[in-house]
């Protein structure tokens, strides 16, 4: 009833003082020998129309002011279910990364075995291989969450319980994620060690190629894990804040997540690309010089350099 409502003291006020008139009724109606069914369909009829109890309860006002739409509700079966499709459907996409990122390893693998003329072009086929299977994932997944677009092409919301739920859900998985991203970073990290380590094999054919294969193998989980994880807290953050902040139905739960609104659309795309510029900056640099011992410098750089334009050109915004 209060869903669609300002939130704002006097319409919490309001809510409160029907909420305990119509226990009260309730009760008297218990007590007057009525069921408990016949007790809710009595108070429903006589409490549930809340224009007629605007003007008792002060907040015609407030009425006047709130959205004239009627929001759809999302159920709690349907609310988990997008939270599944859209965990499966990152999972996908990760797996998908990791193979466009992993099809390199192929012309190397084939080119080290040197298992004939035709060791070339194998190595080729299977990294186009590979990348059809991750196109092809990629429009599997899009088509797993293509049916909830709805939810942004129409107003919808959750119900209290649902936000509730969904919420004491999304703080039970944070630990999850962070020893996830912890793992991911560290594989991102350690991804140089195994060419570090096959540089000191001697060359005997596919040795050579063992440190760069673990390395895009390492990459690639590690991107996978990140995407996968990102996902699953996506659709989190997504139903959480279903419901407009400014209405009751937006506080049921806490303000969760930030966003930074930079003050140029030039500035705003140059920061959407910042981070993977800067990784192919240091694949780039460290491929061509083999200088993994500097190139690493590149990341507290970049971070020094993220916060100081965030901070000078972007404005932190809670949702």
């Amino acid at each position: 009833m209060f869903a669609q409502l300002p939130n704002t003291p006097e319409v919490w006020k309001a809510k409160d003082e029907l909420w305990q008139m119509m226990e009260d009724r309730y009760t008297d109606l218990i007590a007057d020998g009525k069921t408990e069914n016949e007790a809710v369909g009595a108070v429903i009829a006589e409490f549930g129309n809340l224009d007629e109890l605007a003007e008792t309860l002060g907040i015609r006002g407030a009425m006047n002011q709130a959205p004239q739409y009627q929001a759809s509700i999302l159920s709690a079966s349907d609310a988990f279910q997008l939270i599944k499709d859209k965990s499966r459907a990152s999972l996908i996409n990760g797996i998908a990364v990791l193979l466009f990122i992993c099809s390199v390893m192929s012309p190397v693998v084939f080119s080290s075995l040197s298992i004939g003329e035709n060791s070339g072009t194998l190595g080729v086929v299977g990294m186009f291989v590979m990348i059809a299977v991750g196109v092809g994932l990629e429009i599997y997944q899009n088509t797993m969450i293509g049916k909830w677009k709805y939810i942004h092409n129409q107003p919808c919301q959750i119900d209290a319980d649902t936000a509730n739920q969904v919420y004491n859900e999304m703080e039970s998985f944070r630990g999850t994620a962070a020893i996830m991203k912890m793992l991911a970073v560290a594989l991102l990290v350690l991804c140089v060690t195994p060419t570090i380590l096959s540089s000191t094999l001697q060359d005997a054919g596919y040795r050579s190629s063992i440190g760069v294969v673990f390395m895009f193998l390492f990459i690639g989980l590690g991107v996978m894990i990140l995407v996968a994880v990102d996902g699953r807290e996506k659709a989190y953050k997504e139903l959480v804040n279903l419901n407009p902040q400014s209405t009751i139905a937006g506080s049921y739960v806490p303000n969760y997540g930030e966003d930074v609104i930079y003050h140029s659309t030039a500035m705003t795309a140059f920061m959407q690309v910042f981070w993977p510029t800067v990784t192919c900056i240091y694949l780039s640099w460290s491929f061509l010089t083999f200088d993994w011992h500097i190139s690493w410098v590149i990341w507290p750089i970049a971070g020094i350099i993220f916060a100081l334009l965030k901070n000078l050109f972007g404005t932190e915004v809670r949702r």
